[in-house]
């Protein structure tokens, strides 16, 4: 196997991965069980026969090391995870790729052979420490201005600003590692890795699977010439394109059908989102897809970027993924709590408290 090859081939063993939790494993899970016998696995086996991928992820953990609090003590008032659940962010960006438009947790617990979905939504409001205003007023006099800074979307722009502990956390960049480390701290949540969805990949993905069959729970139609974003469903059992599946995760607010405003906010929006993704699992991880999964897989880098960077951590989520599946692993969600609140005119969403 010429150098050349064999970079390619490791290129793209460190790319499947983020698809694999994009899709909650599922590409992992018939990559690990039914391509044995392809060249790209006999290349993989040497990574993907490690004894435990669940205890290697969690033996590259280090401490935070935040250098100072990042909120003023708030903290979610109970549990979401096992403290030795791996948790995966999952960022979605909106078309402009400037703001996050999602924050979803894949959270694995490989001891009870589950994997549970949190949605954050993005409205969340984030009480910052004095210590991140004063860094932040430092760089940025005019932050407080700009509406909408304190919601949990808009973390990644203060960490980018603020220079988060110079390019030197465990991610290597400011934004990430202050966005994983706001969830600690407010959450509990260690993040062991990150995916960022590029913008306009849903529809892609979605397309390359033959759309998504999925109820709509009430009609969606809203459009926003600013965003290029039109969306037209009924609602109904029906099976979404590319298009449509992206107006179906992003629809917040519209008209009903009889012509009249409905707002389903952050929360319904989350709602919505995890039950396309159980949707997108039930219906595309099977045999015949096998091809598909292949296509995608060779066209990985074009959809994501991701912490997975490497074929060590790529055999480590593959082992697992392969240890779930043969454990038959369920699937579960959490909702978030929240109050609305309106703090100088903005719409925020007041976590519950310890």
């Amino acid at each position: 196997m010429s150098n050349k090859n064999e970079k390619e081939k490791k290129s793209r063993l460190s790319a499947i991965i983020p698809m694999i939790l994009l899709t909650v494993l599922a590409v992992a899970i018939l990559y690990v069980t039914y391509l044995k016998d392809t060249p790209t696995f006999r290349f993989a086996g040497r990574f993907l026969n490690a004894a435990d991928g669940g205890n290697a992820i969690r033996s590259r953990r280090v401490k935070s090391d935040k250098p100072y609090s990042l909120t003023k003590d708030q903290k979610y008032y109970k549990d979401l995870v096992d403290k030795n659940n791996i948790n995966v962010l999952i960022i979605g960006p909106d078309q402009s790729g400037a703001n996050y438009d999602t924050l979803m947790i894949a959270s694995i617990d490989d001891t009870n052979n589950d994997i549970k979905l949190i949605n954050l939504p993005r409205d969340i409001y984030i009480e910052y420490s004095d210590s991140v205003k004063k860094a932040l007023k430092e760089v940025w006099p005019s932050y407080s201005k700009s509406k909408g800074i304190y919601k949990i979307n808009a973390a990644h722009t203060l960490g980018k600003k603020i220079n988060y502990k110079n390019s030197k956390g465990r991610f290597g960049s400011p934004e990430f590692d202050f966005t994983a480390d706001l969830i600690e701290e407010v959450f509990g949540i260690y993040i062991d890795d990150y995916i960022f969805i590029k913008p306009s990949s849903v529809r892609r993905v979605v397309d390359y699977f033959g759309g998504v069959e999925i109820e709509v729970p009430y009609q969606m139609k809203y459009s926003d010439p600013t965003q290029d974003l039109t969306i037209n469903l009924k609602k109904g059992l029906q099976k979404l394109n590319g298009a449509q599946a992206e107006g179906f995760l992003r629809y917040r607010q519209g008209v009903d059908e009889k012509g009249k405003y409905k707002s389903i906010g952050d929360t319904g929006r989350k709602e919505n989102q995890v039950a396309f993704v159980n949707a997108f699992i039930d219906q595309h991880m099977t045999l015949k897809n096998i091809g598909k999964f292949i296509n995608i897989y060779n066209d990985l880098d074009s959809y994501v970027t991701s912490s997975v960077d490497t074929p060590e951590k790529a055999g480590d989520y593959g082992k697992l993924a392969e240890k779930l599946y043969k454990n038959n692993f369920t699937k579960s969600s959490e909702t978030i709590e929240c109050s609305n609140v309106n703090l100088n005119g903005v719409y925020y969403l007041k976590i519950k408290t310890e």
